[in-house]
């Protein structure tokens, strides 16, 4: 049930009703049967003025039976009712009705100004004037729809008022009409039109591509990188691609890409990683980011490239936003900001910046409400939120009375609080001429009460696929009741690494009409039944708006097609290519259009350790969690193949940990999460600030593989470490930990569900 549907149901009482008061007028002798039909609409008008988004929909559905229902009588009483009075001369033959003419319409034209579109309908033939409305709903190439506009007018044309981005759009156009006994309906569609990319404008210098080389972790004899090629020529190189350049580094690597090293030249190449699958198509004028690329025997700095090529035609170089000789000009020069850039630390606290006047907390304790006075007219247009410290997220300043006053108002709600007691403190910015000034709040505390024994979980992966190696495919209605959470895997990329596609048939052991069947019933029988994206084959290369909206709408028809209650994100780094705004705003986009109809929809990710403790590994799941951690039921990370990342045990010997010793790992790496920093080395200085910040224990559970062969590293067959650590875990103090996550369930049932049966005890 949604608005338009709402909005659609009224709008039909509106045309029955007036459709028994003309019968009123013509039959005033039939009153007790119009009487009883009155009582009827009055009772239905009721119902239907306390239909909202928060009724259920067995209310929904009772309210449009009763609808079906009073139109019927009232059409019936319509066809039935005579002159009660016996006729004094002989009968007359009725005027004969004339037959119903159905409308005709010939074409919907949709067409699109500055990005707005409108609509109209050409040679619409009604010689009866039985049109009564219509009703015109633009949608994207995928049907859904994103603005409705309703007319009783059929000829005019509209204007629709969403600020369209590229992309295809379609209008569907619904005329209802007077029929011979009720009202119909005509539903007709229009063409096609088209917003497209704005076009990249090549440079003047005529070179093929820029490549860009960034870096913000350099050691010594090394340095970690990534670099973009953008493309400015109308030539698709596809995969077959090939960047050189001259480096003292002695070479490159990471996992999907080919690097080699001929005398001081080194070439990078496209190709497949480990699984096959292939990477970094390069288009017409189009661009593609490698991230993480590792370079050992040199520092990074400007020297480290020159003379760069593709297809060993010379292309320009920029390495940290600076052009470098001998590998071209840069196209388009950067221009220096008047000011310095406004940059909000990580982590408080933050040294020289000037105290202001306190936010305080309203009686309810849901808000944080205030205004804050700032010595200074120019106020950068955001300030930064810190809880506990970290920073939690960016928003957007309001000014009130006069422009030194700042507006506060935030939800407590929103807030990502652990328990107990949790700071919270406002940073903002003044800006002039040549400086940057910091303001800071007093800091606030805010307490939030311990849930005691919270709802624990066991959250198992389902292969749709037909198992893992060794292992066999599993009926989803086979999975032991102690899984209460099913997350089945995965919803994958086509061709186009854009469009969602999921395909339960892929294990030939059920068709998709049985498998919705299977997930209606083991949802019927108390499971969640969730559904990942991502995982080694699901790479999506979300550059733009428009592929942001592919995404999108193509995962939630997936949902809702299968009736999945839950969204889980296992995207790896490369979906997050030219950065992470876009995928990260569709996964956002994707929750709350489903917390909207249900509030207790699921969203989870399964993040391995890598890309929780440092940025070098990518931003997508740091990126992730500062946006949406309001909105995360479950964090599950990975605990497992990730040799030789670690963290800094909390008794300060300063020997990192990893997952190869999970006796140990499983504790620190939890406590780490939770309280947003591995523990202390020499000197008691924290070893890694976590960029993610804390996690709440209510939302994290451990992921653990269910035995040998489930993972490469950090998987075993001796429960009891598992067990064992879970006791450690709970000893430290956090009892609130949610449970524990496992890859898979075919691989718990080939070890003869050692997992389960170990680990469901102690938490359900």
């Amino acid at each position: 049930m949604n608005t338009l549907e709402i909005q659609n149901i009224k709008s039909h009482f509106s045309n029955v009703l007036n459709h028994y008061n003309n019968l009123k007028k013509r039959f005033v002798d039939a009153s007790n049967e119009l009487e009883s039909l009155n009582i009827q609409l009055i009772e239905l008008k009721n119902k239907i003025n306390s239909l909202n988004m928060e009724s259920s929909i067995i209310y929904f559905f009772e309210v449009k039976e009763l609808l079906s229902s009073v139109e019927k009588n009232i059409f019936d009483l319509d066809g039935d009712i005579v002159n009660p009075e016996p006729p004094i001369n002989p009968p007359v033959e009725p005027p004969v009705e004339p037959e119903v003419v159905i409308p005709t319409i010939g074409a919907i034209e949709l067409s699109i100004t500055d990005k707005k579109a409108f609509v109209s309908s050409k040679t619409i033939s009604d010689s009866q004037n039985r049109i009564t409305q219509v009703t015109y709903n633009l949608k994207t190439s995928v049907r859904n729809t994103i603005e409705q506009k309703t007319t009783t007018t059929p000829g005019e044309t509209l204007a629709f008022s969403t600020i369209l981005t590229p992309g295809d759009y379609i209008v569907e156009a619904i005329f209802s009409y007077r029929g011979a006994q009720s009202l119909e309906q005509i539903t007709k569609l229009s063409n096609t039109a088209t917003i497209k990319d704005e076009p990249i404008v090549p440079p003047t210098d005529g070179r093929v591509a820029t490549l860009k080389l960034s870096s913000d972790q350099s050691w010594g004899n090394g340095f970690s990188a990534a670099i973009e090629l953008i493309s400015h020529t109308d030539r698709n190189y596809g995969g077959n691609w090939e960047i050189s350049f001259d480096s003292p580094a002695s070479g490159l690597s990471q996992w999907q890409i080919n690097s080699s090293k001929t005398g001081n030249r080194i070439s990078i190449t496209s190709g497949s990683d480990w699984s096959g699958a292939s990477h970094f198509n390069l288009g017409p004028n189009g661009t593609f980011k490698i991230e993480g690329i590792n370079g050992n025997g040199a520092p990074f700095d400007i020297k480290v490239a020159s003379n760069a090529t593709l297809n060993g035609q010379p292309i320009n170089l920029i390495i940290n936003g600076e052009t470098v000789e001998g590998g071209g000009t840069n196209p388009d020069p950067p221009v220096e900001p008047e000011v310095p850039t406004v940059n909000f630390p990580e982590r408080l606290p933050l040294v020289g910046a000037t105290d202001v006047e306190a936010i305080y907390l309203n009686g309810d304790n849901t808000q944080l409400l205030g205004t804050v006075s700032i010595p200074s007219l120019n106020i950068h247009t955001e300030y930064a939120v810190y809880i506990n410290g970290f920073k939690s997220f960016i928003k957007p300043v309001e000014f009130t009375r006069r422009a030194s006053m700042v507006n506060v108002s935030l939800e407590v709600a929103s807030l990502p609080l652990l328990t107990g007691n949790n700071t919270v403190q406002l940073v903002f910015a003044g800006k002039n001429a040549s400086t940057i000034t910091y303001y800071q709040t007093n800091i606030l505390t805010i307490k939030k009460e311990s849930t005691g024994n919270s709802k624990k979980s066991l959250i198992g992966y389902w292969s749709s696929w037909g198992g893992n190696g060794p292992t066999s495919y599993i009926d989803l209605e086979e999975t032991p009741s102690e899984y209460d959470t099913i997350v089945v895997s995965f919803i994958e990329h086509a061709n186009d690494y854009l469009t969602p596609v999921f395909d339960p048939e892929a294990s030939k052991a059920v068709t998709k009409a049985q498998f919705k069947e299977k997930v209606a019933r083991m949802k019927a029988k108390g499971h969640n039944v969730i559904i990942a994206v991502g995982g080694q084959n699901g790479v999506f290369h979300i550059k733009s708006d428009s592929d942001k909206e592919i995404f999108k709408n193509g995962v939630i028809n997936i949902i809702e097609e299968y009736g999945f209650n839950g969204f889980d994100v296992d995207l790896e780094g490369q979906s997050a290519q030219n950065g992470t705004s876009h995928v990260v705003q569709a996964i956002k986009e994707i929750v709350e259009y489903f917390r909207a109809k249900d509030p207790n929809f699921i969203y989870s990710m399964a993040p391995e350790v890598a890309y929780l403790i440092s940025t070098g590994f990518g931003s997508l799941y740091i990126d992730l969690i500062r946006e949406t951690k309001h909105l995360i039921t479950t964090i599950h990370p990975q605990y497992y193949n990730a040799p030789g990342t670690g963290v800094y045990p909390f008794d300060g010997s300063g020997v990192a940990i990893d997952c190869k010793n999970q006796a140990r790992f499983i504790p620190e790496f939890t406590e780490a999460l939770i309280k947003g920093h591995d523990g202390p080395a020499w000197g008691g200085q924290y070893a890694q600030l976590f960029p993610i910040g804390p996690i709440p224990e209510e939302i994290l559970a451990i992921g653990l593989p269910s035995g040998i062969g489930a993972a490469g590293t950090g998987a075993i067959n001796d429960m009891n470490i598992f067990v064992e650590a879970w006791r450690e875990v709970q000893r430290r103090g956090y009892s609130n930990v949610k449970g524990f996550m496992t890859w898979s369930i075919d691989w718990d049932k080939y070890h003869n569900w050692q997992f389960k049966n170990a680990l469901a005890p102690l938490i359900k």
